[in-house]
């Protein structure tokens, strides 16, 4: 059972990073380097040395003009003006306080120099009396991914770390949490689902919110780890849902943007009707896209949906579909043709959600079995 929860600080209860990334950017122009957002893609989760340091190898600087030590420097002079009068604490901080009124102990697991977490704190309207203990990136020797952080935080509350779970938001702090002997929680601000997945999460959650409405350690486990549903049929495979609790809006939001995507992109020089399509594994919680691809031989062009279909088999195997979007400029939507949906079907349920959109932000939603009641599945697939 539940006894303790222990929170990562930036992008798990403070909305931080982007900040950071943007002063890492203007740090580095300082020093006649052009930096972006991709260049700190993997320098998130790691404390100060290991953003800056990740970041300078990123960008191929071996030694001068870059040091760590100007580099911090610089970060500490703006970091505090960047976050003066912002609002950057992430839905559901208030978790924090729910867990102590709930019984649950409370930590904070910060790979950020002490400094930067106690202005966090008081930005995010919090107290450090919130947290039963706070660990900064000051307080061990490595950081994440290595479970010293965690272990840390373990000792000073007298819990083992199977009674515990931990808050994250990069794969490195995952990791983290997980070699701690933690279960993990893992939040979609920074993090997409599949590469959360792939570092062991055991559930995944869009924010802190997703995971309040308790009021003990036994409905907190409810909430975060419901039941297993077990292998449930997806047209003529069974599929293992994923444990998550992500409000549907927020993959539907995820969804739709992913097709807008691979609409832009659509192949159509001959018909000039273009359709983006993406779909949601239930297996995983990710997001495959695809676009219609036409050919000068009419027959061989392939729909946005079985573009996007192919692609979420051919990275996962035997998928379940647990919603479609269908992405084009027609009025009405279109939906997808006959074909597509016959293949749709050996992937779906028939409550599977079908989500046809167009450019003008007109959405109309069906049930799959509304769009094909009597999908053909091979005899001996059937139950």
């Amino acid at each position: 059972m539940i006894r303790a929860f222990l929170f990562d600080m930036d992008g798990v209860l403070a909305d931080s990073e982007g900040i950071s990334v943007d002063i890492g950017i203007r740090y580095f122009a300082s020093i006649g380097f052009a930096a972006t957002e991709r260049t700190f893609r993997n320098a998130l989760g790691r404390g100060e040395r290991g953003f800056f340091d990740t970041a300078a190898a990123e960008l191929g600087i071996k030694g001068k003009p870059y040091s760590y030590e100007e580099a911090s420097s610089f970060f500490r002079r703006e970091y505090p003006k960047a976050i003066m009068g912002a609002n950057i604490a992430l839905p559901g901080v208030g978790i924090v306080r729910e867990a102590r009124k709930a019984g649950i102990l409370t930590a904070l697991a910060s790979s950020a120099p002490g400094w930067k977490v106690r202005e966090n704190i008081r930005a995010i309207g919090l107290e450090e009396e919130d947290f039963c203990f706070i660990a900064s990136g000051e307080d061990i020797r490595r950081n994440k991914p290595e479970k010293d952080i965690y272990e840390l935080a373990l000792i000073k509350l007298g819990v083992d770390g199977s009674e515990a779970v931990v808050f994250e938001d990069s794969a490195a702090g995952i990791e983290s949490g997980k070699r701690a002997g933690c279960r993990v929680a893992a939040l979609l601000t920074t993090v997409d689902s599949s590469s959360a997945i792939s570092a062991g999460a055991d559930a995944v959650i869009s924010d802190l919110s997703a995971a309040t409405g308790f009021s003990s350690p036994e409905e907190a486990e409810s909430v975060l780890f419901p039941a297993d549903e077990g292998l449930v049929r997806y047209g003529a495979n069974m599929i293992r849902p994923l444990r998550r609790r992500m409000p549907s809006g927020f993959m539907r939001k995820r969804a739709i943007e992913a097709a807008r995507k691979a609409w832009e992109n659509a192949y159509a020089p001959y018909s000039g009707f273009r359709v983006g399509a993406a779909l949601v594994s239930a297996s995983t919680g990710r997001i495959y896209s695809g676009c219609n691809v036409e050919n000068s031989s009419y027959g061989a062009t392939i729909c946005a949906e079985r573009n996007a279909i192919t692609t979420a088999v051919a990275a996962e195997g035997a998928i379940g579909i647990d919603m479609l979007i269908v992405y084009s400029d027609d009025d009405p939507p279109a939906p997808p043709c006959a074909v597509c949906l016959q293949v749709a079907a050996e992937f779906s349920r028939p409550d599977t959600r079908v989500i046809l959109v167009t450019p003008h932000s007109v959405e109309i939603e069906y049930s799959f079995s509304d769009l094909l009641p009597m999908p053909f599945i091979f005899p001996t697939m059937r139950l």
